[in-house]
């Protein structure tokens, strides 16, 4: 047995890649979640990390379950597979900060109580913010400082709800399910905001299209996931949520229809997945807190892949929007493979790891109508925006656009191989997955009846699709969200609200000199301070502020003086 934190692994990596050079950093960006998968594979139960300090304060670094193995083992596996994925990426603080947002992803998930979750949630948050304003346009950098701001947010929430539910001394990390305090609404919001959950979820589709390729494809990966897991951990079977799951769903997925972007596409069908697998983890049962952790396992497998193939289109071409893609097979044909396996199992095609995690969700729903209709009505919306019209539109169909393909570099298309051939290897053995949950709930995907069922949905959305193709070809437009909220309105009203506190400050720096002014007039010559502020002169409309303070103050004084003597 041993005790290597794989989380510190990947964190140590980082650092020693910010030092190194080139050659050598890519090196050891792929051997680091290389060695931290060989740690953590090696966890044991009884497997322990802690830090004492401030006498009877103890962090808990590592806590070793099925949940936090599970998460921290597709966490290793998407950390090696972006490794090499962005084995070429020359900034070298891109490097460190991906590696480190890994590894404190990772420490968020060992983490046994609330002081260790909070230190590596607010690391996580910075290293990705600079996943985003590498990418060094302005847009980027825009966006990388309104997702600092909704993460410290949310951190804060998180960090006040832990204040309060720890004031009786106990530090653990409990289920937080039935109760109804300030600490609990407090830790529910923090975890709301990087969960995604509306309308929290605007940082997504804000940020992620504007990082680098490669940053997008951690960014995919890590902080929603870590959030899921938190959820799981701290909120199964808070039932009110599953309503709320199954409007993320929907909405994430009508988001993503309407969306011309392709990198922001994807990135509003992340908020659509992670509606499915919180409906999932509201159940509280075991097939619901499986089916959310199994899904957010394959979301990050499929969802890399789809990532990976957006950011080599953009790599190859240099454009983002679907409207000026199109017919990109012929001269990008292992993307345009990889994209489609990837697409079919976030659509939840049989056979496919996608149609395995969702099964489990579709059973812990089956006694909620609601929340199951909604998460099929999501995955419709799934087929129809990613498998069908990005497929079309970018791959596979006819268009009129000549768009001029340069090379994808021979390490990205290595990335993406082998992401697709997990997606594939994982939907053929489900068992593989299965055998991984907390719960290790045993499903029967591939009944007659449950692979019918799928085929059935996609062929009733496939037929209006071929006979609206035109209808569903992408429009270069702006889609607004609930950004356009803080964006404009609240924007201009904080804007306004500024110049009027300038105002009030000008005002007290004038009236707080006056008075300075008048000090020093009387503590030389008290008389000339009375006299001034008799005989202003007459052709200003006011008596200034500091002689009326201080004419005031000298009335008060003397009446206090003259009571005293009264009295």
């Amino acid at each position: 047995m041993h005790s290597l934190h794989p989380g510190l692994i990947l964190i140590l990596t980082g650092l020693l890649a910010f030092v190194l050079p080139q050659k050598a950093r890519q090196i050891v960006a792929i051997a680091g979640p290389v060695v931290a998968l060989w740690a953590l594979w090696m966890l044991e139960p009884d497997s322990a990390m802690n830090f004492h300090f401030a006498g009877s304060i103890t962090m808990e670094l590592l806590h070793v379950d099925m949940l936090a193995k599970a998460f921290g083992l597709i966490f290793c596996i998407i950390a090696v597979l972006a490794g090499i994925y962005s084995f070429d990426a020359a900034d070298r603080g891109e490097k460190a900060a991906a590696l480190i947002y890994a590894g404190s992803s990772l420490g968020v998930v060992f983490a046994g109580d609330w002081i260790s979750l909070i230190c590596f949630w607010e690391v996580m948050a910075v290293a990705s913010w600079y996943l985003v304003w590498v990418g060094r346009t302005q847009k980027a950098k825009r966006a990388s400082y309104r997702y600092l701001v909704m993460h410290f947010f949310g951190g804060n929430m998180l960090l006040i709800g832990a204040i309060i539910l720890c004031a009786d001394g106990n530090f653990d990390l409990q289920l937080l399910t039935g109760e109804t305090g300030m600490g609990y609404w407090m830790v529910l919001l923090g975890v709301a905001v990087n969960a995604a959950i509306p309308p929290l979820h605007t940082w997504v589709a804000d940020a992620y299209p504007e990082s680098t390729p490669a940053g997008t494809v951690y960014m995919g990966s890590f902080t929603t996931k870590v959030a899921i897991f938190a959820l799981i951990r701290l909120f199964a079977g808070t039932e009110w949520l599953v309503a709320i799951g199954g409007l993320m769903a929907v909405f994430g997925a009508c988001m993503a229809l309407i969306e011309n972007d392709l990198r922001k596409l994807l990135s509003y069908h992340i908020v659509s997945q992670l509606g499915m697998m919180v409906a999932g983890l509201a159940t509280g049962l075991a097939a619901g807190i499986d089916g959310a952790a199994l899904h957010a396992a394959f979301n990050i497998l499929y969802k890399g892949v789809l990532l990976m193939a957006a950011g080599a289109v953009f790599v190859a071409t240099g454009k983002r929007k679907i409207s000026e893609l199109g017919g990109l097979y012929k001269q990008m044909p292992l993307t345009a493979v990889c994209f489609l396996i990837a697409s079919l199992s976030i659509a939840g095609m049989p056979f496919l790891n996608g149609f395995v995690s969702k099964g489990l969700i579709m059973e812990a729903l089956h006694d909620y109508t609601l929340g199951y209709w909604l998460v099929m009505l999501a995955g419709i919306g799934t087929w129809l925006s990613i498998t069908l019209k990005i497929n079309y539109f970018v791959f596979f169909g006819k268009t009129d656009n000549d768009v001029v393909c340069g090379k994808v570099p021979a390490y990205m298309n290595i990335a993406m191989v082998l992401g697709a051939a997990l997606c594939v290897i994982t939907g053929v053995l489900p068992g593989l997955g299965y055998s991984l949950m907390p719960n290790q709930t045993v499903g029967h995907p591939f009944t007659m009846e449950h692979i019918m069922e799928y085929f059935g949905l996609f062929i009733g959305a496939t037929v209006p699709f071929a006979m609206l193709i035109r209808k569903m070809a992408p429009h270069d437009y702006l889609s607004l969200d609930f950004d356009w909220i803080y964006r404009k309105p609240l924007a201009h009203i904080f804007s306004e609200l500024s110049k009027d506190v300038h105002q009030i400050f000008v005002v007290c720096q004038d009236a707080a000199n006056e008075v300075t002014k008048n000090i020093k007039l009387l503590l030389n010559d008290p008389a000339q301070l009375l006299y001034n502020a008799t005989h202003w002169h007459r052709d200003e409309e006011e008596m200034p502020v500091g002689n009326f303070i201080w004419v005031f103050l000298i009335f008060c004084l003397i009446a206090f003086l003259s009571m005293g003597r009264i009295i």
